[in-house]
């Protein structure tokens, strides 16, 4: 190797260094500009001065801190309402009739014909779940009943989950002799007889409007 020849090598090899600290000294000096512009952005004494300096202009300084906090309650805003109309979908999709309950009686504990409705089951020792519409927590549930049923009146009565009636229909239901099929799940349905199988459980909901004279739990529905 000549003398020219080594002496361009140590040159170039020179110049690689130098640019590679010039480099890192930019990395470096750009790591330093980050960490102080993030300090003092967050410096109590500098949000405090910037807000004082903003009023005193007219204006209104947010720092990093609460802009940040801002954001994410907007999208804690917007998550929690996208859960709660999921699940109002949900449940609105779902029904009130629940196949693996054999009777459910929305009605009021202060309705007669929900009693004889409760009367007429317990006499067929039928399991049923009640659910009362004069306490609070199911008071909103009227009006998704009588949306669902286009039932006017209570009580609200699903046998096997399929909606019939109020107590009238209820009491046709046993009349007609049709009562243990309402209460067979679809498998006991699908494996009985064929005159079991064939039976239809027709709804009668009561869609008679009430006078507002007899507009209380007296009447049937």
């Amino acid at each position: 190797m000549t003398e020219e020849s080594a002496a361009k090598k140590l040159t170039k090899q020179a110049t690689a260094k130098l640019f590679a600290a010039l480099n890192r000294a930019d990395e470096i000096g750009g790591e330093i500009r980050d960490f102080l512009q993030e300090r003092v952005a967050t410096d109590p004494r500098y949000v405090a001065a910037r807000k004082r300096i903003a009023g005193l202009m007219g204006k209104n300084f947010v720092s990093k801190a609460e802009g940040d906090a801002k954001a994410q309650a907007h999208a804690d805003k917007v998550a929690k309402a996208a859960a709660v109309g999921t699940a109002v979908k949900k449940d609105t999709s779902k029904g009130f009739g629940d196949a693996g309950i054999k009777a459910q009686i929305f009605g009021k504990k202060s309705c007669p014909w929900s009693g004889r409705a409760i009367t007429l089951l317990e006499r067929h020792k039928v399991d049923f779940d009640f659910v009362d519409l004069e306490e609070p927590e199911h008071e909103s549930k009227a009006l998704g009943l009588a949306l669902e049923t286009k039932q006017n009146t209570v009580p609200y009565i699903y046998l096997r989950g399929h909606f019939i009636g109020g107590f009238n229909a209820l009491s046709e239901v046993e009349r007609l002799g049709q009562l243990d099929v309402a209460m067979m799940t679809s498998d006991e349905r699908a494996n009985a007889p064929a005159h079991l199988r064939n039976v239809e459980i027709v709804p009668r909901p009561n869609t008679d409007e009430v006078a507002p004279a007899e507009n209380d739990a007296s009447v049937e529905g």
